[in-house]
């Protein structure tokens, strides 16, 4: 993951393994025309949102819509039947992503009277290892000078003092604001030992993990291949006294996983929107992504500087889409501001 940012340095675990050899071969994004004769209707939105996502648009005075409205079944089941692989449908931007080999059936796709356009998202038939992935920072140190002035707060922050100070969150959390009540998306590309470290004891226990998804590959397991959301994760869910406490360690939390970790593909900004979509769909208030995309292993994919205009990337799109639901999206800016090449910020911090 080369274009991951983490605002707030906490513990990291070391991680290196192999990825499945192809990542994303042969992909395409099927563009519909429309999301006419649907059986979903915006006037029965308990259908396809959960009761929490429908109260957060009521409480903000957003109306239902027809982006709202599932892609049409009667489409993607008119794709399915020629014979691609089906990855991920996508509402907001009403399509699906695939993966086929086939140019007749690619042809045959593009001949339905439903379908706009087929975009390729194809990359390079190679086999693809993941590097070694150790990330360096203190791994629960209280030092002296943080045990000093830890006694500050009621709370016991050990090596986690000086985050939670900086963004002037201690009087929040001596207010009693923990996060309760909260559900917050990550997006990320991998979640290792999540399941298993001691720091999330308490998240697991209070059954405070409602949930897991995996956007790269239908059915995967998101607690394998990177352990930066797990680094994510603990900025704002560790609750271990005199080691770390996170920022909002008492909120809900959805792990999804919609970036592939070895490689950069234009088919991680779909995925990004889909994943989106879902917790959108499943009642989050917050959307914390630690991702973004300039520049990808196909360089016809890359961006330009013109693209940062906040409406061209497919992730900007999907993003301002969620922020329209009502989702408060927190997004990483970028590790590029030390490139002279391109020194912005990246999609979908634009």
């Amino acid at each position: 993951m080369r274009r991951f940012t983490l605002m707030i340095s906490v513990f990291f675990v070391a991680f290196s393994g192999m990825l499945q050899a192809q990542i994303a071969p042969d992909s395409y994004f099927v563009q519909f025309t429309d999301k006419a004769n649907s059986p979903y209707s915006i006037d029965e939105p308990q259908v396809f949102l959960t009761q929490r996502s429908i109260d957060r648009r009521v409480n903000q005075g957003i109306a239902i819509t027809e982006h709202d409205l599932p892609v049409n079944p009667a489409y993607l089941d008119g794709v399915a039947a020629l014979g691609p692989e089906m990855l991920f449908p996508t509402k907001w931007l009403n399509g699906v992503t695939i993966k086929t080999s086939s140019q007749s059936v690619l042809d045959a796709i593009n001949d339905l009277p439903y379908v706009v356009s087929i975009r390729s998202l194809q990359v390079a038939d190679l086999p693809v290892e993941s590097k070694p992935k150790t990330f360096f920072a203190n791994e629960f140190i209280s030092s002296e000078g943080i045990m000093a002035k830890k006694s500050s707060s009621s709370l016991n922050y050990g090596s986690g003092f000086d985050q939670i100070d900086q963004i002037n969150g201690i009087p929040l959390h001596e207010a009693g604001y923990l996060g309760q009540g909260m559900v917050i998306a990550l997006l990320d590309g991998g979640y290792s030992n999540t399941d298993v470290h001691p720091a999330f004891d308490s998240i697991w226990i209070n059954g405070q993990i409602l949930g897991t998804k995996d956007f790269t590959q239908p059915g995967g397991d998101v607690f394998t291949q990177s352990s930066h959301g797990t680094a994510v994760l603990s900025t704002i869910a560790s609750n271990v006294s005199g080691q770390l406490i996170g920022t909002a360690p008492k909120a809900d939390f959805w792990l999804l996983r919609p970036e592939y970790v070895a490689t950069e593909h234009l088919i991680e900004e779909y995925n990004w929107v889909s994943a989106a979509e879902f917790a959108d769909s499943v009642g989050a208030d917050v959307i914390n992504s630690s991702l973004g995309y300039i520049n990808f292993d196909m360089p016809q994919h890359n961006h330009s500087y013109d693209h940062m205009d906040g409406n061209t990337a497919i992730v900007t799109i999907g993003a301002d889409m969620a922020a329209s639901k009502g989702i408060l999206v927190v997004n990483s800016a970028g590790n590029s501001g030390n490139n002279g090449q391109f020194p912005y910020v990246g999609a979908p911090a634009d």
